[in-house]
């Protein structure tokens, strides 16, 4: 995480997303029926929500210069629809690195080309 940022393209396919509605019990149609999409006005089925909250989770776990970071808490606003298969771009920034309680806090955003589809928090405390 070379000056406090960084960031990775990432998409899901039909078939990760079916392996998380196995997972969570999510079975929207919202998620999977793409006449049923197009009833509610989108083009696809939707990416579940959690499942691109999931980059926050590879952030802390598998982003950071060690493993000494434990995730803490995620706060994360859908703010556009995101489609299987297409690339999208997650970014963080830290924002506060505390010395004395071992806090990290980092800004996150999902993007799809210049199109902001979510944007949050996560926070961390490192484990030295």
């Amino acid at each position: 995480m070379e000056g406090g940022r960084t960031e990775w393209r990432f998409s899901f396919s039909i078939e990760s997303m079916a392996e998380f509605a196995k997972l969570s019990g999510d079975y929207n149609p919202l998620h999977a029926d793409v006449e049923f999409a197009k009833r509610k006005g989108f083009d696809a089925p939707l990416v579940y929500g959690m499942l691109v909250s999931s980059q926050m989770s590879r952030l802390v776990g598998q982003e950071l210069p060690d493993n000494n970071a434990i995730l803490t808490g995620v706060k994360m606003d859908f703010l556009g629809p995101c489609f299987p298969g297409e690339s999208l771009v997650f970014a963080a920034e830290l924002v506060n690195k505390s010395d004395s309680t071992l806090a990290l806090d980092f800004k996150c955003r999902v993007l799809r080309g210049e199109k902001l589809l979510c944007r949050g928090t996560v926070s961390a405390v490192w484990m030295p």
